[in-house]
């Protein structure tokens, strides 16, 4: 993933909610009062790269994880960045795409993913901003989001480092365990409200909207997936 801008915020939500999304063969992170963490990811890319081959222009995704228990661990910082942060680890929802070649591409590789008809990233940080997902040609599966961002004079350069996890299928069952490392400038903060509709993506998890505090970032990113039979 080259040359990406995304909106990122952890957003907490009800554990219960969370639970009934993830297989219980895994272990929710609970934040007090019995709350769970949802990542919000927001990302358009100049390009991405499948498999080292195929090449994607533009790549957008939307992902909504949500945070697990693992092991403490901090890895090596990324030339250029000035310190890495603690290692996540998250259960992914379905890898939402407007890109048919992208969506195509990943389904063939194995990877789950939901083609959606339009992802609307708001434009640039640092003014207010909307921008929504939706995911079928009657608009009635949709969320969005208003937010206001404050860009800070100096960025922070970091290395971020995720685990995240998918069970999937019906017949054949299937897991995909992926790795991203990113070196991520964090350009600013803000605050962010997202609303959806019933049938929706965060919808579906029982939720009607959420409140929270934002990040926007500039990152290049490499992830490796790998997919097998459960």
């Amino acid at each position: 993933m080259i040359g990406c801008r995304e909106l990122f915020a952890e957003l907490p939500i009800d554990a219960a909610l969370a639970r009934r999304a993830v297989p219980s063969s895994y272990s929710i992170k609970h934040l007090p009062p019995n709350q769970a963490k949802l990542l919000f990811l927001i990302q358009e890319c100049e390009k991405g790269v499948l498999d080292g081959v195929l090449l994607v222009r533009p790549l957008r995704m939307a992902q909504l994880w949500i945070e697990l228990e693992g092991p403490e661990e901090v890895g090596p910082a990324l030339p250029g960045t000035t310190s890495s942060l603690p290692t996540s680890y998250w259960y992914a929802l379905p890898h939402q795409m407007d890109n048919v070649v992208a969506s195509t591409a990943f389904r063939v590789a194995g990877i789950d993913v939901q083609r959606v008809v339009r992802i609307d990233t708001g434009g640039a940080a640092g003014a207010p901003r909307r921008g929504e997902v939706v995911q079928d040609r009657s608009g009635d599966e949709r969320y969005g989001w208003e937010e206001t961002s404050r860009l800070w004079d100096t960025p922070n350069i970091v290395t971020g480092r995720r685990w995240f996890y998918r069970d999937y299928g019906r017949v054949l069952k299937r897991r995909s365990v992926g790795l991203v490392v990113c070196r991520a400038a964090f350009l600013g903060e803000g605050e962010i409200t997202v609303t959806a509709s019933p049938q929706s993506a965060i919808g579906r998890l029982g939720i009607a909207s959420l409140h929270g505090l934002s990040n926007a970032v500039q990152m290049n990113c490499r992830a490796k997936i790998r997919v097998g039979r459960i």
